[in-house]
């Protein structure tokens, strides 16, 4: 669990992966299901940002705060990644 949890917080905000790529990415494919575990058990959404996985497909998939929660927390990430250019000018 704790090196999937490293995993997703190297995730970027306003970015995503799936469970199959953050399983590839720790050259484990076979694993995905490990994954989908792992990230169900994080009892510290704050911090692990698991609400960055998405389905294969891109769907939104179970989040223990609840998919529209999930949802306005990617967008909140979006919006605030597309500012961050503009605010670095303005400083």
């Amino acid at each position: 669990e704790k090196h999937v949890w490293a995993k997703l917080m190297e995730i970027p905000a306003g970015q995503t992966r799936a469970y199959g790529d953050l399983a590839r990415e720790m050259e484990r494919p076979e694993v995905v299901r490990a994954v989908g575990r792992a990230n169900g058990a994080n009892q510290l959404a704050i911090i692990v940002p698991c609400h960055r996985i998405l389905g294969a497909d891109g769907s939104m998939t179970g989040y223990g705060g609840g998919l529209w929660r999930k949802q306005w927390l990617l967008r909140h990430e979006e919006k605030f990644r597309a500012q961050a250019p503009n605010m670095e000018e303005t400083a």
